[in-house]
């Protein structure tokens, strides 16, 4: 019997090495998770390592697990964290109501979307910035205001690469606002193909392994699907350009932090710069740090953003760099108006 121990600080760093140490266990005619160490979890590692413990049962056919000692953790019970995975205890992804500071596992599905925007005439960006305006809303209890409309342009975006890069049927998403702390986190995940099978059709780009491919995505102007060659659409705000992911990492970190993983690879964006982790995780997962204290000038920010990020996508690539679409580094309702 392989018995796996929750830690009892679900950071980072904690989440990724549990995951890790699963896949790196020997077959076993028996699994046991003890929870009994598990103390404070957040939205991201909480949905992080439900969706990899899913995962890991599902390798294993029909090999017996167990969970023990999970009763008494009635937060991640109430966010959806035990059935995500497959326990039969507490609620289900999206059965909670959420509150005033948090917003429990929810899941979209990326047909329904695509089929409201059809019905609607409009492009699926538009239906993801309604969401991402309603979750920033629910999780922040503001209407308007500088920070509704920064969560609303980072939550889209990186939706908008799950619809349009990733294969997964799914979005999920879960978050935290600490006032105290003037925190805000964010977790998108979804469990497709992952950022590097997503780049593969830019004929320019080398790329040799899951790191390459986070790196390269992190950069300005870097698409799978728009490139030297691919024309561009000059009626079309939302022709991808590739600067969705630059332009959120900035925002997060102004004070807060940027974190993705994707297969083999994660990265960390920070304050103090960049670090790069091994993960195991499949697909690709976010988790967005906001310091609700430095995000005060939302169109100066976004405008500065986009004019460094395009001047250092010329600086590599001259006259054939890749010029930010409209969407990419504005709301719609902006655009629009």
């Amino acid at each position: 019997m392989a018995c796996f121990t929750l830690p009892q600080n679900m950071s980072l760093t904690e989440a990724i090495n549990f995951c890790n140490r699963l896949w790196e266990a020997p077959e076993a005619a028996k699994y046991e998770l003890d929870f009994h160490r598990m103390g404070r979890v957040e939205p991201f590692t909480m949905a992080y390592v439900a969706n990899e413990m899913k995962r890991f049962r599902k390798s294993k056919g029909g090999t017996p697990f167990t969970a023990l000692n999970f009763q008494h953790h009635t937060y991640p019970s109430h966010m959806g964290f035990f059935k995500a995975f497959g326990l039969n205890h507490g609620n289900a992804p999206g059965q909670a109501s959420g509150s005033s500071t948090y917003i429990p596992l929810t899941l979209l599905n990326v047909a329904d979307i695509e089929e409201e925007a059809a019905r609607r005439a409009l492009n699926p960006g538009d239906i993801l910035e309604e969401k991402a305006s309603r979750i920033a809303q629910l999780l922040i209890r503001q209407r308007e205001g500088n920070l509704v409309d920064t969560l609303t342009f980072s939550i889209r975006e990186i939706m908008r690469n799950v619809v349009e890069h990733s294969g997964s049927d799914l979005i999920e998403y879960c978050g935290q606002y600490w006032p105290s702390r003037h925190m805000v986190e964010v977790a998108i995940l979804d469990v497709g193909n992952g950022v590097r099978h997503g780049l593969r059709h830019n004929p320019y780009l080398n790329i040799s392994c899951d790191r390459d491919a986070l790196h390269l995505a992190l950069l300005p102007g870097v698409s799978g699907k728009m490139f030297r060659g691919v024309k561009k659409r000059p009626n079309d705000a939302w022709q991808n350009s590739g600067f969705g992911l630059y332009m959120t990492s900035r925002i997060c970190r102004a004070g807060g932090s940027f974190f993705i993983a994707s297969n083999e690879a994660g990265i960390l964006l920070d304050a103090t710069g960049k670090q790069d982790r091994v993960t195991s995780y499949q697909g690709t997962a976010l988790r967005l740090r906001f310091n609700t204290q430095s995000l005060t000038d939302y169109d100066g920010m976004l405008a500065r953003f986009r004019k460094e990020g395009y001047d250092a996508a010329r600086k590599f690539s001259g006259d054939q760099a890749i010029e930010p679409s409209i969407a990419s580094t504005m709301l719609a309702r902006d655009f629009q108006a």
